[in-house]
């Protein structure tokens, strides 16, 4: 399968909501962005850190299995060299390209060797505890995430950790439908200003939930501002491919609160971006959003740019042949 088709079935997934486990994988996925940990200076092996940048460069890129090969194979450097921590740093980031990739089970197991192992310094089990609990959220086990969650929170972790877990308690309660409770725990857990430090890849997945919250609360009026934070804060990342569907959901969600030209506009930037990207099935399936909503609209010079874009597509299309 080509990389713009895998993530185009998995925009789909996340979309359409196929069942309660691939409702819990789709609300993981926007808890993927803060990536995976760059390799830590004190590891000076070549070979470990070798695979561990490489894998930090196709995760950027978006191709999660290439990532998690490498990773893999970091993997195996740290267990021949027998060192503890060493394992467990990639043992995180494989699992966060392997959450991304849709293979929670064996994101997991790569995490519970890590963490039985008794060597591993406190932060890193507390690294291990964060992504074990989005692989438990992943398979649809959100008891066992909290119960990990909990853990973490207990151990009074750094500000990054804490937001991470905050993150992945949010996305378990909106799993559950309560966005009442994602809301205290994004709302209450850590003070505006603490978040505000942060990475903007984190502050980007916060905007996202915040944005699902409204959604659940049937407040689309109130989900495009947070929508259209997360994609500026993609942006900043560099991670072009969640700025483009954020901002296609910033637009569905004009669309829902009765802006059609703003919705419209959102889209065609969005399809834009996407088809830049080479993320084209993904890109025309949001391009077909926005010729809905210009049909709706009825503004003849919006319908005209949809259509030249739609023109642009299938040419390209063409070409690629």
């Amino acid at each position: 399968m080509r990389r713009d088709e895998r993530i185009q079935d998995s925009g789909s997934r996340i979309q359409h909501g196929e069942s309660k486990p691939g409702l819990w994988t789709a609300l993981l996925a926007v808890l993927l962005a803060a990536g995976c940990a760059a390799p830590k200076a004190q590891f000076t092996d070549v070979d470990w850190v070798s695979h561990a940048t490489t894998g930090r460069g196709a995760y950027e890129r978006g191709d999660y299995r290439r990532a998690a090969d490498a990773y893999g194979r970091a993997q195996e450097r740290a267990r021949a060299l027998d060192d503890a921590d060493a394992l467990a740093v990639a043992a995180v980031n494989r699992a966060v390209c392997l959450l991304a990739d849709g293979q929670a089970k064996e994101a997991l197991a790569g995490v519970r060797e890590a963490v039985a192992d008794g060597r591993v310094a406190e932060d890193r089990q507390t690294e291990l505890q964060v992504v074990g609990a989005r692989a438990s959220l992943a398979l649809g086990k959100p008891d066992e995430a909290l119960a990990s969650l909990a853990v973490v929170l207990k151990s009074n972790p750094p500000v990054l950790l804490r937001a991470q877990a905050l993150l992945t308690e949010a996305a378990v309660h909106l799993a559950g439908n309560d966005p009442a409770a994602a809301s205290k725990a994004l709302l209450s857990g850590l003070s505006e200003k603490a978040w505000a430090g942060l990475p903007a890849s984190i502050r980007a997945e916060r905007a996202e939930r915040l944005g699902r919250i409204a959604t659940a609360q049937e407040r689309p009026r109130d989900a495009v501002a947070p929508w259209d934070e997360a994609s500026r804060l993609w942006k900043k990342a560099n991670r072009l491919p969640e700025m483009a569907r954020a901002l296609a959901e910033a637009g569905r969600q004009a669309k829902a609160s009765g802006n059609l030209a703003g919705a419209c506009d959102r889209f065609y930037r969005a399809a834009r971006s996407l088809w830049a990207q080479e993320i084209r099935p993904e890109a025309a399936r949001t391009l077909e959003e926005g010729v809905s909503c210009a049909e709706q609209l009825e503004d003849e010079a919006v319908a005209k740019r949809m259509a030249e874009l739609l023109v642009t597509f299938k040419n390209g299309e063409r070409l690629s042949k």
